[in-house]
């Protein structure tokens, strides 16, 4: 099953990140490194960083139609910073993955299957 891990980290982290500091270096690094490994075992299937919050725009649609707002969120404390997409066999290897990407880096990562199609009736 596939599985997509959204990591968040802090607005302010994202503000003042230092990409020439030893941290930010060991963490592209370290997602070098998990990248490699998860594409040996046959479990990479994506990922991607994403620009800047503030360049996003949300869409929503109410009584009055659509409604177009700058940035995910009106007020937020942490944003999405990235994603992947994983092929695993069960829920607890995708879960292991992303406790490895949270301990590395220190984000939030939200793990979210992906619906391959309908869901199965019940039985």
């Amino acid at each position: 099953m596939k599985y997509l891990l959204l990591a968040y980290t802090s607005k302010d982290a994202w503000d003042t990140i230092d990409v020439t500091s030893a941290e930010f270096q060991a963490t592209c690094q370290f997602y070098e490194d998990i990248g490699k490994e998860l594409t040996e075992t046959g479990e990479f299937v994506s990922t991607e960083g994403l620009a800047h919050p503030a360049l996003a725009q949300t869409i929503r649609k109410n009584p009055d139609g659509l409604v177009v707002s700058d940035g995910p969120y009106a007020e937020i404390k942490e944003v999405l910073a990235s994603y992947a997409i994983v092929d695993c066999e069960s829920h607890d290897r995708a879960m292991e993955i992303a406790k490895r990407v949270a301990d590395a880096v220190g984000d939030t990562i939200e793990v979210r299957p992906i619906m391959s199609g309908p869901p199965e009736p019940n039985a």
